[in-house]
């Protein structure tokens, strides 16, 4: 088993809004500490880089309500109330991929992950779908400024990822999602730039469908990779959904490709409690540890 870092710290579930977003980085990074799979790791040092990232890509009046809780219809347009710990929180979530990012790119590490959420339909100029601040978009500045020059974005949330292409440049990120809900919808602008509709009968299908794509679409610097498990909200398999994790790994380590992964969303009910969601979430760690190389 490959050991890799994982970024997580208490800030991640400070806000006393509760919210499987909000909530279930802390459950997974008990278990992951508990059994030692991966090694947890406090990104806490990039907090202050972090916000500088944020205050650049995001508008300066959406910044200060989400820090101020003023005006309150703008600092809680993703969808929480708010209160004095919530932007701490965001900010934790962003900074974790932050982290990671610079690991990849600065050692010789190929993998790292961090227990983020809420990041992917967050807008420059607000939040939305349980999304404050963009952390894919943070995380690709971030990459950007390391000197990477392409990277893809690999969006395997049930939901698309329109605040992250509305962020970014297509001239230096590629996007491709696979959805199985069609919220957030963006239209592809690019050759490789691609948003498939899935559902449960061809899931996997079309995620090798979509590796095909990366694959034909070059070499990339950084792999930033949306590991939602909310498929499993809508109908898709968890078999199905580990051979995805599985795929994903297997397609990175065989191009030797740096990835970072974000848990993404992932809910508790209809049959799916705080446990089980753990469970779905390990999958993304587990193939990870166990399908690449650090070096």
């Amino acid at each position: 088993m490959t050991r890799h870092n994982v970024f997580y710290n208490a800030d991640y579930v400070s806000s006393e809004y509760a919210f499987d977003t909000t909530r279930k980085s802390g459950v997974l990074a008990a278990a992951l500490k508990h059994d030692g799979s991966a090694d947890v790791v406090d990104p806490g040092q990039f907090t202050e880089q972090t916000r500088e990232l944020i205050d650049r890509l995001h508008s300066p009046d959406y910044v200060q309500a989400v820090r101020t809780g003023a005006p309150s219809d703008l600092a809680e347009s993703q969808g929480f109330d708010w209160d004095p710990k919530l932007p701490s929180m965001a900010i934790a979530h962003s900074a974790g991929l932050v982290a990671a990012v610079s690991e990849v790119l600065t050692s010789t590490a190929r993998v790292a992950g961090s227990l983020s959420s809420g990041l992917h339909h967050a807008r420059q100029d607000r939040g939305a779908g349980y999304c404050t601040f963009n952390g894919l978009a943070v995380a690709t500045a971030e990459a950007l400024d390391r000197g990477a020059e392409r990277i893809l974005v690999l969006d395997f949330d049930a939901h698309c990822g329109g605040g992250t292409r509305s962020m970014t440049s297509p001239a230096a990120v590629v996007q491709i999602d696979v959805s199985t809900v069609m919220f957030d919808s963006w239209q592809p602008s690019t050759s490789w730039d691609c948003l498939t509709h899935s559902g449960p009968d061809s899931y996997l299908d079309d995620i090798a469908a979509a590796l095909q794509l990366a694959g034909r679409a070059g070499s990339f610097d950084l792999v930033l990779y949306n590991a939602g498990m909310d498929p499993a909200n809508t109908g898709v398999s968890n078999v199905d959904l580990a051979l995805r994790e599985r795929m994903v790994a297997e397609w990175a380590a065989e191009r030797e490709q740096r990835l970072v992964y974000a848990l993404a969303g992932g809910y508790t009910g209809g049959g799916i409690t705080m446990e089980d969601l753990v469970a779905l979430h390990r999958l993304t760690v587990d193939a990870f540890c166990d399908g690449t190389s650090s070096e």
